[in-house]
């Protein structure tokens, strides 16, 4: 085993380098990628022999595929904007809930050490409690922007502040000013890792602020799926992850076979949803990597979402991928090594952005 993270160490040094090197120096001339999503999965007939796993459904009555998960939801949420929430990941905040239900749920630093997740929803009419609910950072400001997304949140740094107030376009429903109108404080944590919402809350806030729940901006949708689960084939073993950002801060994931899903670990023990008592889990891992820096109140941001190739890890049914990804139209998107785009497996996704600087902290097993 010890070999193992010795060489996946050294490869990502080298693919750092080399990534950083050719794609982040002088900026070059690109073509620009174009990628379409075929909505059929075409088979000869010849090749076809009946069974039920060579058809590929291309719609159904009464529902649409999701923009997030690949996967059907009910047609009532076709073009409704995305919920993104700000969610406390220290040890006092545990168990955090509602976090199973989101679609899409990234992991980023804030300060020395610390994270706090952005969790994004597609359905946000259903929850019974989430939370705990934390201040806004300039990256999660960002990816909620980049969704077209109403983006929850109690309290901001100054720059994020600065940046939500002079954009119009971020619809931000802050629990500074809309208090118990969306937000409530439970008596089981201590403050400031007590603020939790709901869906009637949700709704109360969406609907005091007056925001259209539809997409009402053009926007450019960030993933690309599979119609059914691919695996990956590059024969590369990902049973195990760990993300380690400091010593204390070594969250990682366990892959099991069973149910081809990745369950998540920190603080010395599984990461459970308080709602369901269910430890979180994952059909897609991915690890991006980026520059960090701080700002001057010391908070962390990242130097910017770039236009050229860095490199990412994609997880999925037990192995791993080293792929690139670079900013398309506004958004980060993800590339084979031939330029065709990622596509992931129909399912939620859990993505950690890591600083590239320290490729060694990253070991898959």
């Amino acid at each position: 085993m010890k070999k193992t993270k010795r060489k996946n160490a050294l490869l990502i040094g080298a693919i750092a380098a080399s990534l950083l090197l050719s794609g982040c120096g002088k900026k070059q001339e690109t073509e620009e990628v174009t990628t379409t999503q075929s909505a059929i999965d075409i088979k000869p007939i010849s090749t076809m022999d009946g069974n039920a796993s060579d058809i590929t459904v291309i719609s159904r009555d009464g529902y649409v595929l999701s923009e997030l998960t690949g996967e059907w939801i009910d047609e009532k949420y076709a073009n409704q904007k995305p919920f993104c929430i700000m969610i406390n990941n220290i040890s006092e905040a545990m168990p955090q809930s509602g976090l199973s239900q989101a679609a899409i749920t990234y992991e980023i630093l804030v300060e020395g050490g610390i994270t706090r997740f952005l969790c994004v929803f597609d359905q946000y009419d259903n929850i019974e409690k989430l939370g705990p609910i934390r201040s806004a950072r300039v990256p999660y400001v960002q990816l909620s922007k980049m969704y077209d997304g109403f983006f929850a949140h109690y309290g901001w740094s100054p720059t994020a502040q600065e940046m939500i107030e002079s954009d119009p376009g971020i619809y931000t429903l802050n629990g500074i000013y809309l208090g118990d109108i969306m937000y409530y404080r439970s008596s089981d944590k201590p403050a400031p890792h007590n603020v939790f919402t709901n869906s009637d809350l949700i709704a109360s806030g969406i609907d005091y602020k007056g925001y259209d729940y539809q997409h009402t901006n053009s926007y450019e949708k960030m993933f690309s799926f599979n119609t059914k689960d691919t695996p990956l084939g590059t024969g590369n073993t990902a049973n195990r992850i760990t993300t380690s950002f400091t010593v204390e801060r070594a969250p990682y994931f366990e892959y099991n076979p069973d149910d081809q899903r990745y369950y998540r670990f920190q603080y010395g023990g599984p990461q459970i949803d308080a709602v369901t008592g269910e430890q979180l889990n994952y059909k897609n891992v991915l690890v991006m990597m980026v520059e960090y820096t701080s700002d001057e109140t010391g908070y962390y941001r990242f130097v910017s979402w770039r236009d050229c190739d860095l490199y990412a890890y994609y997880l999925t049914d037990g192995e791993y991928e080293i792929v690139k990804w670079r900013m398309v139209n506004g958004v980060p998107k993800y590339f084979h090594d031939d330029g065709t785009e990622l596509k992931l497996n129909p399912g939620n996704t859990f993505i950690t952005i890591f600083d590239y600087t320290i490729p060694a902290a990253i070991v898959v097993e």
